[in-house]
C-alpha cells in the first residue's frame, strides 16, 4: 500500500533513475577530492534516485503537476487521438465549403 498518490510517469522515472545514479556516482567520484560540488551532487542525485524509486515528487503537488497515468484507466483511454481525429474529419466533412465563385460566374453568363 502507498502512501502518496504516485505522480510521476514511467518516462519521468527512467529520467530521474538515469540522470540521478549518473549524478550521484559523480558526486562521489568528487567526494573523493572533498569538494563541496561532490555533495551537492550526491545530494541531488540521491533526492532524483528516491523519487524516481517511489514514484512519487512532492514539489509536483504544489503547481498539480503528475505525468503518471491516471490510476485504474489504460493509455488508450486517456488518450483517444484516432477518435478524434475521426471526429474531426466527419466534422469538416458536414461542413460543404462555400460555392465557387467560378462556378457562380458561369451560370450568370
Amino acid at each position: 500500500m502507498t502512501m502518496f498518490r504516485r505522480n510521476v510517469g514511467d518516462i519521468d522515472r527512467v529520467l530521474r533513475v538515469t540522470l540521478g545514479g549518473i549524478l550521484f556516482l559523480g558526486g562521489l567520484v568528487l567526494l573523493i577530492g572533498a569538494t563541496r560540488l561532490g555533495v551537492i551532487l550526491v545530494v541531488v542525485g540521491a533526492l532524483a534516485l528516491l523519487t524516481g524509486l517511489v514514484r512519487f515528487c512532492a514539489l509536483y503537488i504544489p503547481f498539480g503537476i503528475s505525468t503518471a497515468r491516471p490510476e485504474g484507466r489504460p493509455f488508450s483511454q486517456v488518450c483517444d487521438c484516432a477518435g478524434w481525429m475521426k471526429a474531426m474529419q466527419d466534422n469538416r466533412a458536414a461542413v460543404s465549403p462555400p460555392a465557387s465563385t467560378e462556378h457562380e460566374v458561369a451560370s450568370k453568363r
